[in-house]
C-alpha cells in the first residue's frame, strides 16, 4: 500500500504552479521501502508520454521506465543523492514518448525527508531538445571545423586590433617551428621582417577603415631557425554593432617556393646562367639607367667591350665543358679586376662588356678607363686551370666614353665596338680606347643595342 497522500493544499499549490510554467511540475516519492510514486504530476506528462496520472500516484514506474535506459542509473543516482543533504538538483537526460520518439528534458528538483522516513523530491521538467539538438550541432561543427584547422596546411590565425596574435592555428608550429603558446599575446612585430612592418599594418589599418575583407598581403615572417619564410594572407574584420573591429580573422599560406621560383625565373630573365653576370638584357637597362644620370650630373660613364681571342680553338681542341669553365674563369677575373661600382656582363658567347661609371672629370676618364681596361687585359693573359687542363688565352678590348665620344647608349657601344675591332686588327691582346679623329663614327662589327 502507498504511504499516506500529501495534503490537498500542496496538490492546489503544484497546480497553481504548473499553470504559469511552460513544462511540468511533479512530486517524486520514495516510500521507506523503496517503491516510487508520483503524488503529483502535470497533465503535460500524460501527454508527452502517454502514462496515466492517476495510476502514477499508486506506482511510478510507468513514468520512470519512460527515462531512456542509457541515462535511467544516472537519472536515478543523481536524484538519491540529495535525499541526504536535501541539496537541489539539476539533471538534462532523454525521455521516451508515446508513438516511439525522444525528446529532451531539463529536471531541477529538492529533496525533503518526511516523518514516516520516506522522502519526497518537488520539482519541474522542461523539454530542451531544440536546445539540445543546437548544441549538438554545434559541437559537430566545431568538431569539423577544427579537425579542418588541424589539417589545413595553411596558418590560421587571430589578431587584437592593436596586432596582437590571440590565436593561431596547429599548423603555426609546423610551418615556424614556434610553440603556439609563444604566439598568443605576442606582437606580430615579433615575428614579421621589420621591413614588412609598415605593410602589413597599412593592410590592417585599411580592412579596419572600410570594414571588408582583402587579400594578397605578402610579407617575411621569421622561422625559429632563424630564416625567413614568404607568406600572403587573407583578412577579414569582425565587427561589433558599431561597426568597429574587434578583431581580424586570416589565413596565411607559405609561398616561399613560389618566391624562390619567381626569383629563380628572374635571374634566368637577367643573369647568364653560366657565368652568373648580367645578361645583354640587364646590362642595356642598367647603361641607360646610367647614362640619365650622368647625363644630369655631366659625369663622363665608359663602356668597354672585351672579346676573347681565339677563344673557338679552346672548344675545338678540349670541348665545351673545357670551354664552359674558361668562360666561368674569365668573368670572376674580369669581376675581380674592376672597382666596385662597375658592372661587367656576358652579352654573347665569348664577348663580355663593363661599364665604368662615376669619374669626376673628362680628363681623368681615358686615363682611368685605360688602366682598368689594362688590368683586365693583364689578369685574362694568365694561364686559367680548367679541371687539370691548362688554358692560355688573351682578349682585345676597346673602350669608349659618353658623353666624349657619344651622345646616347648605341653610339656609346658602336663606338666601344669600333675601338674593340681596332685592337682585334692590329694583332689582338690589346686595349684600344676610342678616338673619333682615327676611328671615325662608323658601327664597325657591331651587333645591335
Amino acid at each position: 500500500m502507498p504511504g499516506p497522500q500529501l495534503d490537498l493544499d500542496n496538490i492546489q499549490t503544484l497546480e497553481a504552479l504548473q499553470g504559469l510554467l511552460p513544462g511540468f511540475v511533479y512530486q517524486l516519492r520514495r516510500e521507506a521501502d523503496g517503491r516510487f510514486s508520483y503524488p503529483y504530476v502535470g497533465e503535460l506528462a500524460e501527454h508527452w508520454f502517454g502514462v496515466d496520472r492517476e495510476s502514477l500516484k499508486v506506482d511510478g514506474a510507468p513514468l520512470l521506465e519512460c527515462i531512456h535506459p542509457d541515462d535511467r542509473e544516472r537519472v536515478v543516482r543523481s536524484t538519491i543523492a540529495t535525499e541526504e543533504d536535501g541539496a537541489h538538483a539539476s539533471m538534462e537526460f532523454r525521455m521516451r514518448c508515446r508513438g516511439g520518439g525522444e525528446m529532451w528534458l531539463s529536471a531541477y528538483d529538492t529533496a525533503r525527508r518526511l516523518d514516516d522516513g520516506s522522502v519526497v523530491w518537488t520539482g519541474f521538467a522542461t523539454e530542451v531538445t531544440e536546445r539540445k539538438q543546437l548544441e549538438a550541432s554545434l559541437r559537430q561543427s566545431e568538431a569539423k571545423f577544427r579537425a579542418f584547422v588541424e589539417t589545413a596546411s595553411d596558418v590560421i590565425y587571430s589578431l587584437r586590433p592593436d596586432g596582437v596574435l590571440s590565436y593561431v592555428s596547429p599548423n603555426w608550429t609546423e610551418n615556424l617551428g614556434y610553440p603556439i603558446s609563444d604566439a598568443i599575446d605576442h606582437a606580430i612585430d615579433e615575428y614579421v621582417a621589420p621591413e614588412d612592418l609598415p605593410a602589413c599594418y597599412a593592410f590592417l589599418e585599411g580592412i579596419a577603415r572600410t570594414g571588408q575583407k582583402a587579400s594578397g598581403i605578402e610579407y617575411r615572417i621569421r622561422h625559429q631557425d632563424g630564416h625567413y619564410r614568404w607568406h600572403t594572407s587573407n583578412v577579414s574584420p569582425v565587427l561589433d554593432e558599431k561597426g568597429r573591429v574587434t578583431e581580424f580573422l586570416g589565413i596565411a599560406r607559405d609561398i616561399t617556393d613560389r618566391k624562390v621560383t619567381e626569383e629563380q625565373m628572374q635571374r634566368l630573365a637577367h643573369y647568364d646562367p653560366l657565368t652568373d653576370l648580367p645578361n645583354r638584357t640587364l646590362f642595356y637597362q642598367i647603361l641607360d639607367h646610367e647614362l640619365t644620370g650622368a647625363r644630369r650630373g655631366g659625369q663622363p660613364v665608359a663602356l668597354m667591350f672585351v672579346d676573347l681571342d681565339e677563344f673557338k680553338p679552346v672548344n675545338d681542341q678540349y670541348g665545351h665543358a673545357v670551354g664552359d669553365l674558361l668562360l666561368r674563369a674569365v668573368a670572376q677575373r674580369l669581376a675581380g679586376a674592376i672597382r666596385e661600382s662597375d658592372v661587367a656582363a656576358r652579352i654573347a658567347g665569348d664577348e663580355f662588356v663593363v661599364m665604368l661609371p662615376r669619374f669626376q672629370s673628362a680628363q681623368e676618364s681615358r686615363a682611368q678607363a685605360a688602366v682598368i681596361g689594362e688590368k683586365i687585359r693583364a689578369a685574362l693573359a694568365e694561364p686559367f686551370d680548367c679541371d687539370g687542363v691548362e688554358v692560355r688565352i688573351s682578349c682585345s678590348i676597346g673602350i669608349a666614353l659618353f658623353p666624349l665620344d657619344a651622345a646616347d647608349g648605341p653610339d656609346l657601344s658602336r663606338a666601344a665596338d669600333a675601338a674593340m675591332y681596332v685592337a682585334k686588327n692590329a694583332g689582338r691582346n690589346q686595349v684600344v680606347v676610342f678616338d673619333r679623329a682615327v676611328h671615325g663614327a662608323g658601327a664597325i662589327g657591331y651587333r645591335g643595342y
